[in-house]
């Protein structure tokens, strides 16, 4: 497995689930990721979101991408670090409706990048040697 692998999955489906943790309580919830040509995955949320304050708290954690017809699914873990780049921001602003209310220099507009991480993709096949998966580290 190549790094390219996880990229071509992402952008075929950017819609994933993001688990964080709120004490001792998971939780989870959809996010649509961004791939920039610096080849790493990014998400966007908002600083008053409770979201953000467990990703504050502690900045491990997990997505879950699932293709279309469930077939095959990658899961990445890793920390999530904030990015302060006005222009990345920008970009998305004027690509994306929803997020037209908000301004490249909105404290309150967070831009969020998954670094490094552990990548595995999985099917039905894999369903029970899931340890035996191959995992990429990048």
């Amino acid at each position: 497995m190549r790094y390219e692998d996880v990229l071509d999955f992402v952008r075929e489906n950017p819609v994933c689930s993001v688990a964080t943790v709120d004490g001792d309580q998971p939780r989870v919830r959809a996010f649509l990721s961004v791939l920039f040509e610096d080849g790493k995955i990014h998400f966007t949320t908002g600083a008053t979101k409770s979201v953000f304050r467990q990703i504050s708290g502690n900045r491990n954690v997990e997505l879950c991408y699932c293709s279309r017809d469930f077939s095959k699914m990658l899961r990445i873990t890793g920390e999530f670090e904030i990015v302060d780049d006005r222009g990345k921001k920008q970009r998305l602003i004027d690509e994306r409706d929803y997020l037209k209310r908000f301004s490249a220099d909105d404290p309150a507009f967070v831009l969020l990048r998954l670094p490094h991480g552990k990548a595995r993709f999985w099917t039905l096949a894999d369903n029970l040697g899931e340890d035996q998966v191959e995992v990429l580290e990048f």
